[in-house]
């Protein structure tokens, strides 16, 4: 069975790992690069590791492994009726397709958004890393994960980090949670402005509702775009991403897509943690073992400078101190969310109890 996956990402190095030896796996990848690390970028460019601790896999494991690696590849088309791959380097027969072509970052919509770069590639990290040792100070635009790591790093690194965010709180958190880890942050010398909104942009600053903030050096980290367009082109139904069922099936027959590019519910997975867990369901959905993936279930495992936080589960309404450092949020008696401060053990068990439906007397 010919299986060719299209995207060289947590995801789809994870499901090729899973298929090699078993299948004939082919890996489509635009970049000339082979996998690397993207939740550690924010790590390389604070100068916290060098440039190949990024990489968990060379060239030479991808063969080893028995995958057939296409750097520098485009796919171009999706061949539905002739079942072919169509890339600028040629055409690649499948029995199965996976769509695993992740999410580019989210541009800024404001007047001047020249002056303001995006972090998603290596390419990108250079970039910021280059122009941040020259500046030394760096404005982050974004509330979410990307730029709290971002800014965690950074200011703990000694550059100066101001975090401008339309919001009043972060992560989606209630004022409370968002109350601790804005203060942990600024412990580390990071400069809050919330409820803030970037109108627009120039070489020397951020022309805000609150006034100009000075800066040279801007970076806009405030969400995800899916990479949709291959579906697309191809005849593929998307919404925000590619739709798929619970079974990861695209609306072409034997065309799967999971990680970044995919939407199941109205949902996008959104962290390499997802895509990854995708990634382990669908191996053995593609091998012919029952298995399925919670789409309905989600987790989040972050490091915000050296402050850990895990958000598993539902965490919307008022929650509930349940420990010092863990606030549980229920449906009626049921735990069915909890957020952890700084103890990752405790966040695994807890992940563990909630998705089972465990009690953690």
């Amino acid at each position: 069975m010919r299986i060719v996956i299209v995207g060289n990402g947590p995801g789809g190095v994870e499901l090729a790992k899973h298929l090699a030896g078993e299948f004939d796996v082919t890996l489509v990848e635009k970049e000339n690069l082979p996998h690397y690390s993207k939740p550690m970028l924010s790590h390389y460019i604070a100068g916290f590791i060098p440039e190949e601790k990024l990489f968990p896999y060379s060239i030479d494991w991808y063969g080893e492994k028995g995958i057939n690696l296409l750097l520098g590849t485009e796919a171009k088309l999706i061949d539905r009726l002739r079942k072919v791959l169509v890339t600028e380097g040629g055409e690649i027969p499948y029995d199965a397709l996976v769509i695993a072509t992740g999410a580019r970052a989210r541009e800024p919509s404001i007047k001047g958004k020249e002056h303001i770069l995006t972090l998603r590639t290596l390419k990108d990290a250079k970039l910021i890393k280059e122009r941040l040792e020259e500046e030394g100070e760096i404005t982050i635009l974004g509330g979410g994960f990307i730029a709290l790591e971002l800014a965690g790093n950074l200011a703990k690194a000694g550059y100066r980090v101001r975090l401008i965010h339309r919001g009043r709180t972060l992560l989606g958190l209630d004022e409370e949670l968002s109350g601790i880890i804005t203060e942990k942050l600024e412990g580390v010398g990071v400069e809050f402005h919330l409820e803030t909104n970037a109108l627009g942009a120039d070489e020397d600053g951020l022309k805000t509702d609150k006034g100009y903030i000075k800066g040279r050096l801007k970076v806009c980290a405030f969400g995800i775009v899916p990479n949709k367009e291959l579906a697309v082109r191809s005849g593929i139904h998307a919404g925000r991403g590619i739709l798929i069922d619970d079974r990861f099936r695209t609306s072409a027959r034997d065309v799967y897509a999971m990680g970044d590019c995919a939407e199941h519910g109205g949902t996008v997975g959104g962290t390499a943690k997802t895509a990854v867990g995708q990634a382990k369901v669908l191996a053995n959905i593609l091998r012919g073992v029952e298995d399925r993936y919670d789409f309905s279930f989600r987790s989040a495992f972050f490091k915000f400078a050296d402050f850990g936080v895990a958000i598993i589960g539902k965490t919307k309404g008022s929650g509930s101190w349940i420990e010092r450092d863990t606030k549980a949020f229920y449906e009626g008696e049921r735990l069915v969310g909890a957020v952890v401060l700084g103890n990752v053990k405790k966040a695994f068990r807890l992940e563990k109890a909630i998705k089972e439906g465990l009690s953690i007397d």
